[in-house]
């Protein structure tokens, strides 16, 4: 019996394959950095308590983007007389335009907080009613009282000073992780001076790094960049070093080309 040939529409390549998978995880990808990030209508979604640290200065950055007397409801204590008088169409009828403007900009300010939260984490809050006593609960629970932020600060103190490669670990793996340790410093305010970042990092990376090392340390240039710009120097080299190997590769071996031997 002849076999009956599939339909044209049903007939995709592997390569049609392959671009489909990687348009859904670009997708998937901008879909998350939204979440991270915000968008202009948007705001940044703090996902884990453990991203307080950098989550609180990108939430900053983008309330006040809508406005800095919305900002300052996070530290403002909204009335509750108005609270109540503001919520009954009957009553607002009857607030003056100083207090219609009060209320209207705690509700924006409050739309702005929840919705920049995960509903597991704001689960935890609500019976916190007005902007400021659920930033200040939320402040609270990240950061602690003076002595938790105290042993915070030494936590991180240490984790900085032990900062080191883990086993397998790639370059790009290894400065997102010390991006995002200098992150929690930051919001903790434990300080280290630029040349400090650059050792601690140099310091961290596996041997095979050694020698590029060396010459930037003969060059003088460790001593005169930022960790920002050794990361991006690593980075340029890590590329010269793979189109190098990729150059080398022969005819008779190329297997090695495709990633199979």
């Amino acid at each position: 019996m002849q076999a009956i040939a599939p339909p044209q529409a049903a007939m995709i390549s592997a390569n049609q394959w392959a671009l489909v998978t990687n348009q859904s995880s670009s997708i998937q990808a901008m879909m998350q950095n939204d979440n991270e990030t915000g968008t202009s209508t948007k705001p940044p979604k703090l996902n884990h308590i453990n991203d307080w640290g950098w989550w609180k200065e990108r939430l900053r950055t983008y309330v006040q983007g809508q406005g800095q007397d919305i900002w300052m409801c996070f530290f403002t204590p909204f009335e509750n007389d108005l609270e109540v008088a503001g919520s009954n169409p009957q009553t607002y009828s009857t607030l003056s335009d100083e207090d219609k403007k009060k209320f209207e900009l705690e509700k924006k300010a409050f739309m702005i907080l929840t919705q920049a939260l995960h509903r597991d984490i704001y689960h935890q809050f609500v019976y916190c009613m007005t902007t400021k006593s659920l930033w200040d609960m939320l402040t609270l629970r990240c950061e602690g009282n003076a002595q938790s932020r105290k042993i915070k600060q030494e936590l991180l103190k240490k984790e900085f000073e032990g900062f080191t490669c883990m086993e397998n670990e790639g370059l790009a793996e290894l400065s997102t992780r010390f991006h995002h340790l200098l992150s929690e410093m930051f919001a903790f305010r434990v300080t280290a001076t630029p040349q400090e970042m650059v050792k601690r990092f140099a310091d961290s990376l596996p041997a095979k790094w050694s020698g590029y090392l060396e010459i930037l340390k003969e060059n003088g240039v460790l001593d005169t960049i930022t960790v920002y710009e050794l990361i991006q120097k690593l980075e340029n080299k890590d590329v010269e070093e793979k189109l190098k190997a990729k150059r080398t590769i022969t005819p008779q071996n190329p297997e090695m080309y495709y990633g199979i031997a």
